[in-house]
């Protein structure tokens, strides 16, 4: 009974002529596709920048590595039916392009035959034929040197109203750069140029984007080199405006009394024809032409001349300009103390060695209120010996103390110094 069920559905489906339609249009889509893929034309597509490796197995046993052929690319042409090289079948990964290095025997410039291939071992298409069917390829031992960048700023016009205001050298945001290439090619480097452009009338400075040039000593350029230049290599130009401004002095090691109480200052000239940084200007009433350590200040009047040339604050006009200055205190006290044992600590010692000082008997004197000087001892003064930027080597030597004073009022007159043995 089932049975006949069965066979009375698949003759109702087969007398629905809708259901008969479908069935000889999916059998017709089934031939048809059998057809079109035995039968498919052959056709030639062509696979554009397929990269070429340079086969570097020979050269590296001779020590050599391949330069200048960086980012090189062929179009290859192959044949095959449709489904088989259609566009979105064949891409440039499922090719190789190799550049046959067996030729390379000593460093220089070949010219490298180029062989193309699929990646497939058996693949259903053929290569015909290469873009171009060979390169040119420097070989050599690698070579690595730093060069300092020379910053090199090109203006159309006057770079600054030389009137009103002053550049100094141009700064590259990086002094030097490794510099990567083949032996025979690095040798040749003379300088290493960052090139910045501008229309110049500068009025503040300015920082502009650069092209690093490295060329030989003929100013032409030396090829096959790669750097670790930033992207983006800046130039910056300083500018500075030119005014004149009342000069003053500034005070180190100054006791606290003295912080927001400095003494009484005469300096002559009075002003300095200077250069400053126009953003500080408008707030700047005087500029310091220099600093004056309390060690240097006696009781009473102490004369003093400052030189344009070392100031740190603007830059001078006249770098060979003189200041007379007279510190003033007031009537103070003079007290010498002789300290048995001083106290020394040394400082910012950057290496392994032991700088140890000897500690031999100091006289110091000190200057203050008398009242003030009365109360001191040898126990209140403390001595240290900095070594920043000192070369150390072991043996004996001689250094520089810097003296503090435990005391608002008080400071030690003169300069000191102590021997110091240094071992390892």
């Amino acid at each position: 009974m089932a049975t006949t069920n069965k066979r009375a559905r698949v003759s109702t489906l087969l007398g629905n002529t809708r259901v008969l339609a479908l069935i000889a249009f999916l059998l017709a889509l089934v031939i048809w596709l059998a057809v079109s893929i035995n039968e498919s034309p052959v056709v030639e597509r062509v696979v554009r920048d397929v990269k070429i490796e340079v086969d570097g197995s020979m050269p590296a046993q001779l020590g050599y590595e391949a330069f200048g052929a960086d980012n090189l690319y062929v179009d290859v042409t192959v044949s095959g039916k449709r489904y088989e090289v259609g566009d979105n079948v064949l891409t440039p990964d499922d090719l190789t392009v190799t550049a046959v290095t067996t030729s390379v025997d000593s460093p220089g410039k070949y010219t490298l035959q180029l062989r193309a291939a699929s990646k497939d071992p058996n693949p259903d298409y053929k290569i015909i034929s290469k873009s171009k069917d060979t390169i040119d390829v420097y070989f050599d031992a690698p070579k690595t040197i730093d060069v300092p960048v020379e910053p090199v700023v090109r203006s159309s016009g006057n770079l600054v109203d030389s009137s009103k205001f002053l550049t100094q050298d141009p700064i590259p945001s990086q002094t030097s750069v490794a510099v990567r290439g083949p032996a025979t090619y690095v040798e040749k480097i003379s300088h290493a140029y960052a090139y910045a452009d501008t229309s110049g009338n500068l009025r503040n400075s300015e920082t502009f984007d650069a092209t690093l040039k490295i060329v030989d000593e003929n100013d032409d350029t030396v090829k096959y080199l790669s750097t670790d230049a930033a992207e983006n290599i800046t130039v910056t130009v300083p500018v500075y405006q030119i005014t004149t401004l009342p000069v003053t002095v500034s005070f180190s090691s100054t006791p606290s009394a003295y912080i927001d109480n400095p003494p009484k200052v005469r300096i002559s000239p009075s002003t300095i024809h200077v250069a400053v940084d126009p953003d500080k200007l408008e707030g700047m009433k005087r500029i310091s032409i220099g600093t004056i350590d309390f060690s240097e200040i006696e009781s009473g009047t102490t004369d003093l001349t400052l030189r344009a040339s070392e100031m740190t604050e603007g830059i001078p006009m006249d770098p060979s300009d003189e200041f007379s200055v007279t510190v003033n205190t007031g009537n103070l006290s003079t007290r010498t103390i002789e300290i048995a044992r001083p106290n020394i600590k040394v400082t910012n010692n950057a290496t392994d060695l032991e700088v140890r000082p000897v500690r031999d008997p100091i006289t110091v004197t000190l200057i203050g209120p008398e009242s003030d000087l009365a109360e001191l001892t040898a126990s209140s003064i403390k001595f240290t010996a900095d070594l920043t930027g000192r070369n150390v080597e072991e043996g004996t030597t001689r250094l520089a103390l810097t003296p503090s004073v435990s005391s608002e009022t008080c400071w030690c007159y003169g300069g000191y110094s102590c021997r110091a043995v240094i071992r390892p």
